[in-house]
């Protein structure tokens, strides 16, 4: 995939995310502050939570913490991202929260970091001014 089409691509991604994280019901899970600050820089705006928060939420709060909730899970894809994933997946589902995978699904297909966090890096490698790119397409 070229550059141009990798930010295309980028962009489409980010503005997938963005539209589905817009409700207030919709919670984006991250690992931690760099993976939250990651997606922020790209100009997603949403109600993040963090995993290890959440965790201890639905072991407090249970079923009252997921209802009428939406969870948009973007740990990373490492090893230790995934068992997080699997542990949220599982406990926000018996609880009934509903989870939309298809941002999480969407950003491996497009061949993005495994880390989340490591977002900015591989823009600023391909793309120098990538912060100029992706402000401009916010406006």
């Amino acid at each position: 995939m070229g550059s141009r089409e990798l930010l295309k691509s980028l962009m489409e991604w980010r503005d997938q995310i963005s539209m589905r994280a817009s409700s207030e019901t919709v919670e984006v899970v991250v690992e931690g502050p760099k993976d939250k600050e990651a997606l922020s820089l790209l100009g997603i705006k949403a109600n993040y939570t963090y995993a290890g928060s959440l965790l201890r939420d639905l072991r407090e709060l249970g079923e009252r913490r997921v209802r009428g909730k939406t969870f948009i899970i973007m740990t990373d894809f490492d090893k230790e991202g995934m068992r997080i994933y699997g542990k949220l997946k599982t406990i926000l589902t018996q609880y009934g929260g509903r989870l939309d995978d298809g941002p999480r699904d969407e950003y491996r297909r497009r061949g993005f970091p495994k880390l989340i966090e490591e977002l900015r890096g591989f823009l600023e490698r391909r793309f120098p001014d990538w912060d100029l790119m992706v402000n401009s397409q916010l406006d």
